[in-house]
């Protein structure tokens, strides 16, 4: 076993990898492969400067991707400085949690074609591939700027790039995730549609605005950095831009260029003071600055609300903090239904007495985000959630629900067959179900079988509702080319009038969240307009718009109550979405102008605007398809770096070097060595392209141990060398609110050995041996809530086995004597279960129990540092310890309570120090010889507490923990560091 290693380079490689919010280690491509779903036989497109690859029949999709990227290439390129060629975009059809991302490392981009459901992304971008692509565009080109050999300037970064070009583009990863994703939100904003982009959203701008315009302002490092513990989990988005466009009105649209390449060359100095070498500024000056100017932004803003209606609401005391709530119903005139998520309560359904105040929760789910579910007159609840796939990590379906509100009886409508935002009229079913990048409306009928209603061309169908008093009668929300309008129709003529305009558009602004008055021929609806996002009512006999709610920042998702005289809505309060409720007589009720409406020519106009990238399309055409083959290509390394180790008072030294093919399936790493005029090997392929896929290794290592006599000490050295074959398998039951799965790992090896002395003279033969064993876990009902420093609830079992077979003699001749290593058999067993519980969850405590074993053959292939946790001295246990150190049959209890403090959420940019959360552990470990007739008089107990820190260096999370530990019956303390 390895005991220390140096990797060069090793101080600039451990820092964060951008994939936007996950961390990756550039060092072992092999931990990165992944299983895609079978039978997508993938196909690609190669371009001028992109190479998409796609699931064979998205043609169309792949096509017009890039399209719109080689369009928008140029004015990226000329944002960012960086270059691209060649480029993966990879395409993916089988995920209904839809994102999209780059990695810097085995650098390529991943964009799920189902587009993004709820009210994250601006409407009037357009459809969910004209909001995407333009953004991950813009991480492609930044991570890019690579300049090996600019002028006569030289840096670490530029010698990197000559061998290791993802290495390289790792430097770029130094500066906060706020200025990556705030410049990529600058440029969707700025450069795609008209009022496209969430900085023209308010939906996402007034989330900025209510916090800017409370007593809790977020400070510089938290406008870039991610909030790990604190709402919004995502504000470095909508802060990044709004301090990277504040930049470019300052300093000029070559601002964030010049910072880029500046950065690369001098990333060790950090990012503030790369601000101040192109700005002039510190950064610190910099944001007194950006906060005057915001200041006087806000009031201006804030002037155009005349009355605050939000001052007339109640806002409902929920027993939980940080509160994203949704989409409240009306269970009866007393009582509220509402989706809710919160650091110290579970996510899923909750209902709410207004009479008493009081809080329950109806159903743990992972709803989708669209929050369009309703409840019929039978209190009969219709959702959709998301389900992951068993077998591919990552990968989740939509499917439609019921609760029945009177009975708690809950049942599965569809399997696996992407439906969202279910209506019904008592008789029939309609939904919403994933085609492509947009979506159908199909009617559920008898087994969860589905028949599709209508299909859209350039558009795509948000949401729908029947009407209460009409069974006949919808209202549909599309979205048709960036304009999100209301459509109202029937079911027998639902296919024609959707293909019409819409009934109700405006400029500037898309209607949200349709409601039926439950008596009256009206609808109510959020539009998201300037100066914050608010409901409306449209009288249909009228025709008259109001206003019904003024909020500060942000009122939407409302619904009336039974009698129609209250309405409940979310509201926007400093980093929190409540529930609030809202009588008739405190409504606005201001009439909205004609002007604001779209109508006519220019409604026409919009409703047909070109799509993205249309005036390459044809060109684009000409780009032939092929089918995907991953060749040897891939093989060219991506990484590599020197690596020394010291042995036997000398030194291995070599090469490491390793890749990955574009859509993950392969991927290897090698170590090259030299040591006593020899080349040594290390390496590992990890093949995923199958089910459940499988890893070899091939080695050819040296050791070195002296042997010594009464006289004489003489070093051998021995060559292990040898094969191993593994089939990692892993299958989830759950992993939606909590994880339940369980994986296995078996695994073979081919051993050698063959002793020499240290001038490399061969001493004996190779002799062999066998090896065999496995590792799985079964975890149940693992639960995480956002502010949990550990689970709160959940168990898991772990084994791992080792067992070795046909072991050789062998007898070493050498000058002092025979040596003679021993010969039998080599097993271990590893196992044990780790459960936790949490007697005051609202407070984020818990309390984790575990149990573990391990057991092992008198020469043992596990060292007691696998079971001995820190805190006990060195001499535990030496009445059954060999000389190896190593225990023979041991048994653990340990107990783990943790105790959240403060969650700062703080820290800077000049000096990336960012501190996340501190708190408190109370431990105890018992061990004892399993071997004793005694277990109690065998054991050794300690007990302890320390203090831990959570925080990020950079975008480097770390826990670093200072504690003590005290041993009773030796009375014995010791002082601890690290992550216990």
């Amino acid at each position: 076993m390895k005991q220390f290693k140096i990797i060069l380079l090793s101080v600039f490689v451990l820092f964060p990898v951008l994939a936007f919010s996950q961390l990756y280690n550039p060092l072992n491509y092999n931990a990165f492969v992944v299983n895609r779903p079978a039978g997508l036989n993938w196909q690609e497109i190669q371009t001028d400067h992109f190479r998409i690859i796609f699931p064979d029949g998205e043609d169309s999709l792949a096509y017009r991707s890039a399209a719109i990227l080689e369009s928008h290439y140029s004015e990226a390129r000329e944002l960012t400085g960086g270059t691209l060629k060649n480029f993966p975009v990879i395409l993916t059809n089988y995920n209904d949690l839809s994102n999209g991302f780059v990695n810097s490392v085995n650098f390529r981009s991943e964009v799920d074609l189902a587009s993004i459901k709820g009210k994250g992304m601006n409407p009037q971008s357009g459809d969910w591939l004209e909001t995407v692509l333009p953004h991950e565009l813009i991480h492609a080109a930044h991570f890019n700027v690579q300049i090996p050999w600019e002028g006569k300037k030289l840096s670490i970064p530029n010698l990197v790039s000559v061998i290791s070009p993802d290495l390289a583009r790792t430097f770029h990863g130094y500066p906060p995730v706020g200025f990556h994703e705030g410049l990529a939100v600058y440029y969707e904003t700025e450069s795609v549609a008209p009022m496209g982009g969430r900085g023209n959203y308010t939906f996402s701008t007034n989330r900025f605005n209510s916090n800017f315009g409370s007593s809790d302002r977020w400070n510089m490092g938290q406008t870039l950095t991610p909030s790990d513990y604190s709402q919004p989990f995502n504000r470095h988005y909508i802060s990044g831009y709004s301090f990277i466009d504040w930049l470019h009105n300052e300093y000029g649209d070559d601002i964030s260029k010049d910072a880029i390449r500046y950065h690369y060359h001098n990333f060790f100095l950090g990012y503030g003071f790369t601000l101040r070498q192109k700005t002039g500024n510190w950064p610190g000056k910099l944001y007194r600055l950006y906060e005057e100017d915001l200041k006087e932004y806000e009031r201006n803003r804030r002037s155009q609300i005349v009355k605050n209606t939000t001052e007339s609401s109640v806002i409902l005391d929920t027993p939980y903090k940080g509160e994203e709530t949704h989409a409240p119903k009306w269970i009866d005139e007393d009582q509220l239904l509402f989706y809710g998520s919160f650091y110290n309560g579970r996510v899923g359904f909750y209902s709410c007495d207004l009479l008493t105040g009081s809080f329950n929760m109806i159903k743990e789910t992972f709803g989708v985000g669209d929050y369009n579910y309703e409840i019929d007159n039978d209190g009969l609840l219709f959702f959709s959630s998301y389900y992951r796939d068993p077998l591919y990590t990552g990968t989740y379906k939509t499917d439609l629900r019921t609760i029945d509100l009177n009975t708690g009886e809950t049942e599965r409508l569809t399997k696996e067959a992407r439906i969202y935002a279910p209506t019904s009229n008592g008789e029939r079913l309609l939904a919403l179900q994933t085609r492509g990048s947009g979506a159908q409306i199909v009617e559920v009928i008898e087994n969860g079988e589905t028949k599709v209603i209508k299909t859209f061309q350039n558009a795509i169908p948000v949401s729908l509702q029947f009407n209460p008093k009409n069974a006949n009668e919808l209202a549909v929300i599309i979205n048709q080319r960036g304009v999100q309008a209301l459509w109202l129709t029937t079911l027998s003529s639902i296919s024609n009038d959707l293909d019409r305009e819409p009934t109700l558009a405006f400029r500037n602004a898309s209607i949200h969240d349709p409601e039926w008055h439950p008596s009256e021929n009206k609808i109510m609806f959020t539009m998201d307009a300037s100066p914050a996002m608010n409901v409306y009512e449209f009288d249909l006999d009228t025709k008259e718009i109001v206003q019904l709610t003024s909020s500060l920042y942000n009122a939407f998702e409302a619904s009336y109550s039974p009698s129609g005289q209250q309405i409940a809505y979310v509201v926007q309060e400093v980093n929190e979405r409540k529930i609030a409720t809202l009588e008739r007589a405190d409504f606005l009720n201001r009439k909205v102008s004609d002007r604001a409406l779209l109508t006519g020519t220019e409604l026409k106009q919009e409703l047909q605007r070109p799509l993205l990238g249309s005036d390459l399309i044809d060109s684009v055409m000409d780009y032939e398809k092929t089918s995907y083959k991953g060749g040897l290509k891939w093989l060219k390394p991506r990484v590599i770096f020197p690596i020394i180790e010291e042995k036997a008072n000398t030194y291995q030294s070599g090469v490491s070097i390793s890749s990955i093919d574009p859509l993950s399936s392969q991927a290897y790493s090698a170590e090259l060595t030299g040591i006593q005029n020899r080349v040594w090997y290390d390496v590992t392929y990890t093949n995923k392209s199958f089910y459940p896929g499988a890893r070899i290794s091939a080695y050819s290592e040296p050791q070195f141990f002296p042997l010594q006599n009464a006289n004489e000490t003489f070093s051998l050295m021995r060559q292990d060398r040898g094969l191993g074959f593994s089939i990692p398998f892993s299958y989830s039951f759950r992993s939606d609110t909590r994880f339940s799965g369980i994986s296995f790992e078996p695994e073979f090896k081919i051993e050698q050995f063959k002793y020499y002395d240290l001038q490399a003279n061969e001493l004996t033969d190779f002799f062999n041996r066998y090896r065999a064993g496995f590792y799985s876990q079964l975890s149940l009902g693992i639960l995480n809530l956002p502010r949990d420093i550990q689970p709160s609830s959940g168990i898991s079992f772990f084994g791992l086995f080792e067992q070795t077979f046909k072991e050789q003699q062998v007898s070493v001749p050498t000058p002092i004597g025979t040596y003679e290593p021993p010969n039998r058999t080599l097993w271990s067993a590893y196992y044990g279960a780790f459960g936790y519980v949490s007697p005051f969850r609202k407070l984020n405590q818990s309390l984790r129990l575990d149990v573990r074993m391990l057991s092992q053959s008198t020469s043992p292939i596990y060292s007691n540092d696998t079971i001995i946790p820190l805190g006990f001295s060195e001499d535990i246990f030496p009445n059954f310890i060999d000389q190896q150190r190593a225990f023979k049959n041991i048994g653990r209890f340990s107990t783990r309570y943790t105790i959240p403090l403060f969650y700062p959420d703080n820290g800077m940019l000049t000096v990336p120090l960012y501190l996340s959360s501190i708190y408190l552990t109370a431990f105890s470990h018992t061990l004892t010889d399993m071997d004793s007739n005694n277990l109690v008089e065998s054991s050794r107990s300690i007990f302890g507490a320390g203090l831990h820190f959570q925080f990020k260096v950079s975008n480097l999370l770390f826990d670093f923990g200072v504690g003590l530990a005290y041993e009773p019956t030796r009375e014995n303390t010791q002082f601890i560091l690290g992550q216990f």
